[in-house]
């Protein structure tokens, strides 16, 4: 029989559920984790988090000091140009200049934390956790207690954009007692937040009670996906559904529940190998031999032999099947395969450095371009802008700095201002949560008389950070300027 193995997405409680399994049955394995192009991996060994690494910009080291308020910025890019210069470690360049603030077991300690809760923030997000064997190299020196991370990660990093789905989506439902009792020795819960638990289950839906309770809808919202989670609450009509039709309920069988699970594993052990050892053959094996190969697991994993079969069977024969597709076609192209063997010689830890590099490379850019956009010097930040986005596509953030600088370029040209929104607006579809990406929309919405797209805008980034002071100034300004003739205020806040 397989060992554990769950699947879900960051904006369901399921995540947290698969977490307290891992915890509560002293599990050893691992959780991947993607949101497009931003990968991680978590170790776990006897139910506690003992390492972990991804390719996310703000996970990485000095970012992780820089973030905690424990290195400053000024700090942190000098000593990121002399990581970049000497390909030292970061933590090894700050030991030197005594620029860290407490001991390198406590930084990395913290550094694993952080990589664990930012997991929550990830709103586009997949996991999954396969039970298996971790090698010696990636375990640390130190281990975690899952649980209070868990409540800091769902209580500090769940995007807004989850928490408001997910209170629209729950409004209607009534809660009852689940199958878990609330250990205070587990979760440290406030008494506020015990009294909420006992309000969750007294016949009202949750929309009533968040009526009638004095806390925030975003906090409410994390508490019953954390409750939820844990099994201290259950659906209430559901429970119902289950009590009446008992196994019926369950949809998919036992055999198919085994299937799929071996299928995961399947995925698994082929995206561990390279083209060849997914076909078993070595690198002189002609196209015959990979051809022969081929066939013989596309017959096994094709979608359309699964037709019948619940949607869950076919979506991971259909991962399978494309994995395998992939290397064939790759590898019965002559040009296709001379690049993939070049990629081989080079090693995969080269590559994997390079592309670290970049990222790298592309934050030490844009830091620079966020200083002399502060000085007024916009060209050399457009430029600097421009050069982190070719080095890293995938940071929201740089998209929209970069649009900002050329507006601020030529304010005046309508060209310059569709080429700003335009890069702006992709921005913040990579980063939903990056409330100066909405400043600036707002700012040139502004300026091309949009008033009441300006303001949306606005709004939106106060909403997103009340710290915004200069969203809040706009927002003040428009109050302002729709003074009525009695001296009172539009509310634009209802």
């Amino acid at each position: 029989m397989a060992g554990f193995s769950s699947s879900g997405h960051i904006s369901e409680p399921q995540l947290v559920t698969v977490l307290k399994n891992i915890a509560t049955m002293r599990l050893e394995g691992i959780m991947r984790v993607e949101a497009g192009k931003f990968k991680k991996e978590l170790y776990f060994k006897n139910g506690l988090l003992v390492g972990g690494r991804s390719n996310i910009l703000k996970e990485t080291f000095g970012r992780v000091l820089f973030e905690n308020g424990l290195v400053s910025q000024p700090d942190y890019e000098d000593s990121l140009k002399e990581v970049l210069e000497k390909k030292k470690k970061h933590g090894t360049v700050l030991q030197e200049r005594g620029l860290l603030p407490i001991n390198i077991t406590d930084a990395l300690k913290l550094q694993l934390r952080m990589r664990f809760v930012y997991t929550f923030s990830m709103s586009d997000g997949a996991f999954h956790f396969r039970e298996t064997v971790i090698p010696d190299n990636v375990v640390s020196q130190y281990s975690m207690s899952l649980f209070n991370l868990i409540m800091e990660g769902v209580k500090l990093h769940l995007p807004k954009s989850i928490l408001s789905e997910f209170a629209r989506n729950n409004a209607d439902k009534v809660y009852v007692k689940g199958s878990e009792q609330y250990d205070p020795t587990l979760l440290n819960l406030t008494q506020a937040e015990l009294n909420f638990l006992l309000k969750l289950t007294s016949d009202k839906s949750f929309g009533q009670i968040l009526s009638s309770v004095q806390m925030k809808p975003d906090e409410a919202s994390g508490l019953v996906y954390l409750f939820l989670g844990m099994g201290f609450i259950a659906d209430k009509k559901q429970g119902a559904v289950q009590e009446k039709k008992g196994e019926e309920k369950i949809q998919i069988s036992e055999e198919h529940r085994k299937q799929i699970e071996e299928f995961k594993d399947k995925l698994d052990e082929l995206k561990e190998k390279n083209y060849y050892e997914c076909f078993n053959v070595n690198q002189q094996a002609n196209s015959a031999m990979i051809k022969k190969s081929y066939f013989v697991l596309a017959k096994q994993y094709h979608p359309d032999h699964f037709f019948d079969y619940p949607p869950e069977v076919k979506e991971v024969a259909s991962d399978i099947f494309t994995l395998i597709t992939t290397a064939y076609e790759t590898l019965t192209n002559d040009d296709e395969r001379k690049k993939y063997d070049e990629y081989l010689k080079t090693g995969k830890k080269q590559i994997e450095n390079n592309e670290a590099d970049k990222i790298v490379k592309a934050e030490l850019q844009f830091q620079k371009g966020q200083i002399l956009i502060k000085t007024n010097n916009i060209k050399e930040a457009y430029e600097n802008f421009k050069w982190a986005v070719e080095l890293n596509p995938t940071e929201g953030e740089y998209f929209s700095y970069l649009g900002w600088s050329i507006f601020r370029l030529d304010p005046n040209s309508e060209e310059a201002k569709a080429k700003a929104l335009e890069y702006i607006q992709r921005g913040l579809q990579l980063n939903k949560e990056h409330d100066t990406g909405y400043y600036f929309l707002g700012r040139i919405l502004k300026v091309k008389g949009e008033e009441q797209k300006a303001l949306e805008a606005f709004k939106t980034a106060y909403a997103k950070n009340q710290q915004n002071i200069d969203a809040l100034r706009e927002i003040r300004a428009y109050e302002l300027s729709q003074k009525g003739p009695k001296g009172v205020f539009k509310k634009i806040f209802k």
